[in-house]
């Protein structure tokens, strides 16, 4: 009976693994759509188009760089939401990005050559890909990229609920990418605006269901 649990478990892990490396790279997906379309992107990734701009480093490259140096604050603070995930996460959504991007850029005109319905449809497809991408991999609990672990730890350690808490440090982070030279727009706000009070939504009633997993909140 224990060997047959412990293969369950071992089949589950596999699964949750397989679920949570397909919804990074989606996530990356939904980036590389935010670029093209020329309408914002997602607050973290504003924060790095920004700051990579200014290194003149690839996205990619800087989003890997910036997300180290996190992780060591993270692990210093609360480690327990470090895993897999976190690695994955990582290394996966900004070189995805990267790949998407060049692929659009390939068999899409660019964006000033885009009427402003395909740049809103591309922009709202990106953010429907952030979001679900980012329920599955939070919901898989194999760890968390470190913005997100920052999201979840400071409403966890205080009375600040989660959805306001997101709001600010997205809101802080579209700042920060702006006054770098990020482009922002309607794609930007939904993100800022749209996270916090929709990912839970997305997480108890989407992912949690796929990931076999019951959601307390």
């Amino acid at each position: 009976m224990d060997k047959l649990f412990e293969r369950f478990r071992g089949q589950q892990m596999v699964r949750r693994t397989i679920i949570m490396l397909i919804a990074v790279i989606i996530m990356g997906m939904g980036v590389g759509f935010f670029m093209h379309a020329a309408m914002g992107s997602d607050p973290f990734s504003t924060l790095n188009l920004g700051v990579s701009s200014k290194l003149n480093l690839s996205f990619g490259v800087w989003q890997a760089i910036f997300n180290a140096i996190l992780l060591v604050i993270i692990v210093f603070v609360d480690r327990s939401k470090l895993g897999i995930g976190t690695i994955g996460n990582m290394l996966l959504v900004g070189f995805s990005a990267d790949i998407m991007s060049g692929l659009l850029a390939n068999i899409l005109p660019p964006a000033s050559e885009l009427g402003i319905i395909s740049r809103v449809l591309l922009t709202v497809l990106g953010v429907l890909m952030q979001l679900v991408g980012c329920s599955f991999y939070v919901t898989c609990d194999l760890g968390m990229a470190p913005y997100d672990c920052i999201s979840y730890i400071v409403p966890e350690r205080t009375k600040i609920p989660f959805h306001w808490w997101r709001i600010l440090i997205d809101v802080i982070c579209v700042g920060t990418g702006f006054a770098c030279g990020a482009a922002i727009g309607i794609g930007t706000l939904m993100m800022a605006f749209g996270t916090g009070p929709l990912l839970p939504i997305f997480n108890k009633y989407l992912a949690a269901s796929v990931v076999g997993r019951k959601m307390e909140k």
